[in-house]
């Protein structure tokens, strides 16, 4: 009787011990987050994904309870923000605003990156995806797309193309390839530089996202030429597509997504992923999404990790395809 009493009593024990600790997990996984969040944005202020970031960020701290602030750490082709991201602790307090330039094609576009896209990061939730806009200064001699390929086969060369982020230089060398045509690029560190030098003529054309151009184009200061895709986007429907002059083979489209460290807890990815999607669904964000033509995303984070797998193959082919490399 006293075997069977004493086991009875450690078997008691043990099961006190476990719901102490489910207890405890479901307190803290019920208490996340105890204190202010911040969302590392690897671009300049003003750039689209800043916008999204600042967004994502007013809903959260509305849904999490608690201050969501915006940290922009621009430079390397938004290496610099992602490294920072990585290399944080993975507590669900350093989320990072990721897009198709450092998340997937850095991969291919670096010969050494100080972080790997897939292993080192957590996806969390798609933001959304757009197409970029080919846009040209009013100074500029071609109008449409016809014409500004007609030119660079009559001038070899002569015609230049501004690009501030990765996705853009690579849209320029397939644009070189598939149209057959020498163009020259500019790089620039920045987004709001090179609009300033595109809208006074000191460059000619550049491929940039809707948030900085498209506004742009509204007020009369630049042309739009075409819209990255194969049909145009319903939010500029008087803008060609680069799918109408036949040049169809690829269709790049920005897309910005919602990333954590490494092996950032679970419930904690989740509770974001779900505050998200809630947000993605509320009127400011349907207004944004119109604003800056932005197609809003949805799905789980596992959903957002086969993404960005299959755009991380996708900039692979496209890069060994254009040649194009950062170093």
């Amino acid at each position: 009787m006293r075997n069977i009493f004493s086991a009875s009593k450690n078997t008691l024990a043990i099961f006190a011990a476990g719901l102490c600790l489910s207890l405890f997990a479901i307190s803290a996984q019920a208490a996340y987050p105890e204190k202010p969040i911040s969302i590392v944005v690897p671009f300049g202020a003003g750039s689209g994904t800043d916008m999204v970031a600042r967004a994502i960020a007013k809903g959260l701290t509305e849904k999490l309870g608690q201050p969501v602030a915006v940290e922009n750490r621009p430079g390397a082709g938004g290496g610099l923000g992602s490294s920072v991201v990585a290399r944080s602790a993975a507590d669900g307090y350093t989320f990072l605003m990721g897009t198709n330039g450092p998340m997937a094609a850095n991969a291919s576009l670096y010969s050494k990156l100080p972080y790997d896209p897939d292993r080192d990061f957590e996806a969390v939730a798609l933001m959304g995806k757009l197409p970029m806009i080919l846009v040209g200064s009013k100074q500029a001699q071609a109008k449409d797309l016809k014409e500004l390929i007609a030119q660079a086969k009559a001038q070899p060369g002569v015609i230049n193309f501004g690009a501030s982020n990765t996705t853009a230089r690579v849209w320029v060398e397939l644009l070189k390839k598939m149209a057959g045509i020498q163009i020259e690029t500019v790089i620039y560190k920045d987004v709001s530089t090179m609009m300033t030098d595109l809208i006074s003529g000191r460059i000619q054309y550049a491929f940039e996202n809707v948030g900085p151009s498209l506004a742009q184009v509204q007020a009369g200061k630049l042309n739009g030429i075409a819209v990255t895709a194969n049909q145009r986007a319903s939010f500029a429907p008087d803008i060609p597509a680069t799918g109408e002059y036949g040049l169809n083979a690829y269709e790049l489209v920005v897309w910005y997504a919602l990333f954590a460290p490494k092996n950032t807890p679970a419930d904690v990815i989740h509770k974001v992923n779900a505050a998200a999607n809630e947000i993605l669904r509320t009127p400011d964000m349907q207004r944004l999404a119109h604003q800056v033509g932005l197609e809003l995303g949805s799905g789980s984070a596992e959903e957002m990790k086969k993404y960005q797998r299959a755009e991380i193959q996708k900039w692979k082919n496209l890069v060994d395809m254009t040649g194009v490399k950062i170093d």
